[in-house]
C-alpha cells in the first residue's frame, strides 16, 4: 500500500459554481440557494455539479473532473481521500457549501471522500495560504515513509500519505502558495491537471525526469568547480559519458594548472572564476596574472627590455610587490630603452587602469581576504570581455547538453518570463511591467527578489541587467504583449514579445503550446547572458504549467537557477513579493548544497553564503557563512555578525584579533585537500597569511611576525608562482620549499600551518573560554550543509521509488 490516506487539495473558485467572477449576482443567488434548508440533495447536487441554465463556465465541475482523474490513479485504489478546500474570505461561502454538502453526499462528486475540511487563508498571499494547509497538514498528515525499508525496494509498503494538488481552477498564486506547504510538509505530491477545454489528468510534476544531464554537472561548471566535478566522477557519484568525462578532464585540468603552471590564458580562467564568485580569496592570483599577460604581450611586441626585470633591478636583492615595481615603472621619465619598453604593447599594458585596479584586487584579497569592491569586479569583467570570444568550432559533433562552451566573463542578467493575463481592471501595469521599473529604481531595485540578486552576486546599489521575455496568446493578449515589450524597450529594457496558441488547442495541433513548443520558444529567446531565470505565474493556467516544466529543464541544462515568482505580497506590492519552493526542488537544491559545500571545503566562505543565500531553508546557513568569514578575516567592523559563541568569549579587542591569529591558521590547515590538491594547498598558504595581517593594525608587529615568528609560512608564500614565484610548481615543488624554508622541521602544507598556528599561540596566547574554536565551527557548518544534501538525495530517491512502484 502506497500511502493510508490521500490529501486532495482544491483551490475554491467563482469556477465551483460555475459563474464568472465579474458577475456575483449570479453567484450571489446560487449560494443563497444552496443555504436554505434541504428537503433532499438533488437540489444542491445540481448546482454544485454545474447543471442549472445560470452555470455558463463549464459543463463539469472542477472537483469532478479532478477526481474523475484521481480515480484513474491505482496508486489511490483503496486508500482513504481527505478533500482540503483552500480559500479566503472571498470565496469562504462557496468553500463552506461545498463542505456541507459533502457531509450529506460525500460521493457527489463521483469519489467517496473521507472528510472534508476547509484551510481559509487570512489573504491571497502565498504566505497566508501556505500557514493555512500547514495548519491541517501539520497535524493530520504523516510524511515520511517506513525507514525500516530501501528508497529503491519496489516491494516495500510505505505507509506515507500523499498530496494532490489540483491545478487549472481558482487562483495561481493560491495553488502555488498550497504547494509550498505541501513541500514544506514533506509529504510525495503530485499535480492533477484539469482546464476548460482539456481532459483531466493526473501529471507527475518533474521536469528533470529523462533529462539529458544531472543538474549539478551544468551549474558546477558555471561556478568553475570543475576539479569537484572530476571528484564526484572517479568516485562514483555522478555518472558522464566518456565524451561528458573528456570535457570535464580537459577543464580541471586547465583551472588546475593555472596554478601549477601558470600562463595568462589558464590564469584567465581563474580570473574567470574571482569574476563568478567574488570571494574574499578570489583575488589571490590577480597579480600573478599581470605578470602573465604582460609576458604574453611581451612575446608579440618589440619591447627592447623586460620592465618587471629592470625594476626588480632597481630593488636590489629582496623580493619588491608589484605594486612597487609598476611603481617604479610609471615613476621613470628619462631612459630611452625604458621609455621605448613603455610605449609597447606590454608597456602600456603595465601603465593601464586596469592593471592597477586589478593591482588592488589582489593587494585586498592576499593581505585582507577582503572581497573584490564593484568597481574592480566591473574592471576585470571590461577587461575579460575582450578575451572573451567563441572557440572556433572545428568538433562536427555538437557538444553534450549542459557541456557548451563556458565563457569567461559569466551570465549576470536575469530573464523574466510571463505570459499575459488580459489587462489589469483598474488601469495598473502588468506585473513584468512592475518588476521591470522596481529593477531601474535605484530606491527599490535592492529589495527586489534578493535571492537572484545575492545568486548573481550583484552588489546592493548596482543595477541588475533585466531582460523580459513576454509572451501573449494568439487571439487574446498577443497585441497586449507587444505593448508591454514596446514600453519596456522605451524605458531602456530589453524586452520581446512572441505569440503563443489559445487555450484549447487539441495538443496533437502543431502549433498547439506543448512542452516542447515552450521548449523551443525558450531556445530561440535565453541568450548565453542568462544567468537566472524568474517565471511571473500569469496568464492561462494550462499554459504557465507547460511554460513552468519547459523552464526547468532549460534553466537545468544551462546551470542556473528558475525562480518561481509570488504575485502578491500582505500589502498587495509586488515589487517585494518573494519566491515559490517549487523549482529549487528539482534537483537544483542538491546541486547548490553540492558548490556551497565544496566552497566551504575550500574555504570560499563568502561564495558559499552567496550560494546558501538563494534556497530558502539555506538562509541560516548563509548567515553562519557570512559570520565565519568575518571572523575568518577578522572584519572588526562587523562583530555582530561573527558567531556569537565567539562574541561571547571574548573581553578584550585582543580577544578578537592577536589571541585569534591562531586558530584563524588552524581554518587553513583543516581544509581537506590542504596535501592532496597543490591548488587548494596554494590557497591555504596565502589565505592563512592574509587572516595573519588583518589581525594585526601595527605594522612594525606585522613585520615581526613575516620576519621572525612566522617566517617560514611567509617566505613560503612569497615564493609560489601565484604570488612572486615562477612555475611549473608541482606537489614535490611544495614539499621542497616547504622543507627548505622551515629548516627541515616540515614538509606537508597542513604540518606547516600547524606549526605556525602553535608558534603562534605560544607567543601570543589564545581567545578565552573553552568553546568551539573557528575550525570546530566551519565543520559544523559543512556538516549542516551535507546533511541538508543527503536530506535532499534521499528526498529524491523516495520520490523516485514511488514513481516506479506506481508504475509497477
Amino acid at each position: 500500500m502506497s500511502a493510508h490516506t490521500v490529501y486532495v487539495l482544491h483551490i475554491v473558485g467563482h469556477a465551483d459554481l460555475g459563474v464568472h467572477p465579474s458577475d456575483p449576482t449570479v453567484a450571489a443567488d446560487l449560494l443563497k440557494r444552496l443555504a436554505r434548508p434541504l428537503v433532499d440533495d438533488t437540489r444542491n447536487g445540481e448546482i454544485l455539479l454545474l447543471r442549472t441554465p445560470a452555470q455558463t463556465t463549464g459543463d463539469t465541475a472542477p472537483l469532478a473532473a479532478a477526481l474523475t482523474a484521481l480515480r484513474a490513479d491505482p496508486d489511490t485504489a483503496a486508500v482513504a481521500v481527505h478533500l482540503v478546500l483552500v480559500s479566503t474570505a472571498m470565496v469562504a461561502p462557496i468553500a463552506t457549501a461545498i463542505r456541507d454538502a459533502l457531509r450529506h453526499r460525500p460521493d457527489l462528486y463521483g469519489r467517496h471522500l473521507a472528510a472534508a475540511t476547509v484551510a481559509e487563508a487570512a489573504s491571497l498571499a502565498e504566505a497566508d495560504i501556505a500557514a493555512a494547509v500547514t495548519r491541517i497538514l501539520r497535524t493530520r498528515a504523516e510524511p515520511g515513509p517506513d525507514t525500516d525499508h530501501p528508497a529503491t525496494d519496489r516491494t516495500a509498503k510505505r505507509r506515507a500519505d500523499r498530496a494532490y494538488v489540483v491545478w487549472g481552477s481558482g487562483a495561481t498564486q493560491a495553488a502555488l502558495g498550497a504547494l509550498d506547504a505541501v513541500i514544506d510538509a514533506g509529504l510525495p505530491w503530485s499535480l492533477i491537471r484539469i482546464g476548460p477545454t482539456v481532459a483531466p489528468r493526473h501529471a507527475i510534476y518533474d521536469p528533470t525526469d529523462a533529462l539529458p544531464i544531472d543538474p549539478v554537472v551544468p551549474l558546477l561548471r558555471r561556478w568553475r568547480y570543475h576539479d569537484l566535478l572530476r571528484d564526484l566522477a572517479d568516485t562514483g557519484q555522478l555518472t558522464l559519458t566518456a565524451a561528458q568525462q573528456r570535457i570535464i578532464d580537459a577543464e580541471a585540468d586547465h583551472y588546475g594548472q593555472a596554478h601549477t603552471a601558470p600562463t595568462a590564458d589558464r590564469m584567465r580562467a581563474l580570473m574567470a572564476a574571482a569574476l563568478l564568485r567574488g570571494d574574499g580569496s578570489s583575488g589571490f592570483a590577480v597579480r600573478a596574472y599581470i605578470l602573465r599577460r604582460y609576458q604574453e604581450l611581451r612575446a608579440s611586441d618589440d619591447s627592447p627590455i623586460d620592465l618587471i626585470d629592470w625594476a626588480q633591478r632597481r630593488t636590489g636583492p629582496r623580493i619588491a610587490t608589484l605594486g612597487e615595481m609598476l611603481r617604479i615603472v610609471r615613476n621613470e621619465r628619462q631612459d630611452p630603452t625604458v621609455l621605448a619598453a613603455k610605449n609597447a604593447p606590454s608597456g602600456r599594458w603595465l601603465g593601464s587602469t586596469i592593471a592597477k585596479q586589478l593591482n588592488e584586487m589582489g593587494k585586498a584579497s592576499a593581505h585582507e581576504l577582503a572581497p573584490p569592491q564593484p568597481a574592480m569586479l566591473a574592471a576585470l569583467r571590461r577587461h575579460l570581455a575582450e578575451h572573451d570570444t567563441p572557440p572556433v568550432d572545428t568538433d562536427p559533433h555538437p557538444a553534450p547538453p549542459g557541456f557548451g562552451p563556458l565563457p569567461l566573463v559569466p551570465a549576470d542578467t536575469v530573464c523574466y518570463l510571463t505570459i499575459l493575463g488580459h489587462p489589469p481592471r483598474d488601469g495598473s501595469p502588468f506585473i513584468v511591467e512592475q518588476v521591470a521599473a522596481a529593477a531601474a529604481d535605484p530606491k527599490r531595485r535592492d529589495n527586489l527578489d534578493p535571492a537572484v540578486r545575492t545568486y548573481l552576486g550583484v552588489p546592493a546599489g548596482h543595477p541588475v541587467a533585466v531582460n523580459a521575455v513576454i509572451l501573449g496568446t494568439a487571439s487574446g493578449t498577443y497585441p497586449h504583449a507587444l505593448d508591454c515589450a514596446d514600453r519596456l524597450r522605451t524605458a531602456g529594457h530589453t524586452a520581446v514579445a512572441a505569440p503563443i496558441t489559445d487555450v484549447g488547442v487539441p495538443t496533437d495541433d502543431p502549433a498547439a503550446f506543448t512542452e516542447q513548443a515552450a521548449a523551443e520558444l525558450l531556445r530561440q529567446h535565453l541568450g548565453p547572458e542568462t544567468g537566472a531565470v524568474v517565471l511571473i505565474p500569469t496568464g492561462p493556467k494550462e499554459h504557465v504549467l507547460t511554460l513552468l516544466a519547459a523552464a526547468q529543464r532549460a534553466a537545468a541544462v544551462r546551470g542556473i537557477p528558475l525562480f518561481l515568482r509570488q504575485l502578491v505580497t500582505d500589502n498587495r506590492d509586488v515589487p517585494t513579493a518573494g519566491t515559490h519552493r517549487l523549482p529549487l526542488r528539482f534537483g537544483t537544491d542538491q546541486a547548490i548544497l553540492t558548490a556551497a559545500g565544496h566552497a566551504l571545503d575550500i574555504a570560499e566562505l563568502d561564495t558559499a553564503a552567496r550560494l546558501l543565500g538563494t534556497l530558502t531553508v539555506g538562509q541560516p546557513l548563509s548567515a553562519r557563512a557570512l559570520g565565519l568569514s568575518d571572523a575568518l578575516r577578522c572584519t572588526t567592523t562587523r562583530l555582530r555578525s561573527w558567531p556569537v559563541q565567539i562574541q561571547q568569549t571574548a573581553t578584550a579587542t585582543e580577544d578578537l584579533t592577536i589571541r585569534m591569529i591562531a586558530e584563524r591558521i588552524d581554518v587553513w590547515a583543516s581544509l581537506p585537500g590542504v596535501d592532496t590538491d597543490t591548488a587548494t594547498a596554494m590557497r591555504a598558504i596565502v589565505g592563512a597569511c592574509a587572516s595573519v595581517e588583518n589581525s594585526l593594525d601595527n605594522n612594525q608587529i606585522k613585520n615581526g611576525m613575516r620576519q621572525r615568528l612566522l617566517r617560514p609560512l611567509f617566505e613560503t608564500r612569497n615564493r609560489l608562482p601565484i604570488t612572486h614565484g615562477d612555475g611549473p610548481f608541482d606537489a614535490g615543488t611544495l614539499t621542497d620549499l616547504i622543507r627548505q624554508r622551515s629548516d627541515g622541521q616540515q614538509h606537508t602544507v597542513s604540518g606547516l600551518l600547524t606549526a605556525m598556528a602553535d608558534a603562534a599561540r605560544d607567543a601570543l596566547g589564545g581567545r578565552p573560554g573553552s568553546g568551539p574554536r573557528l575550525v570546530d565551527l566551519l565543520a559544523g557548518l559543512r556538516a549542516d550543509v551535507q546533511a541538508l544534501r543527503d536530506d535532499e538525495h534521499v528526498r529524491r530517491a523516495n520520490e523516485l521509488a514511488r514513481t516506479v512502484m506506481s508504475e509497477g
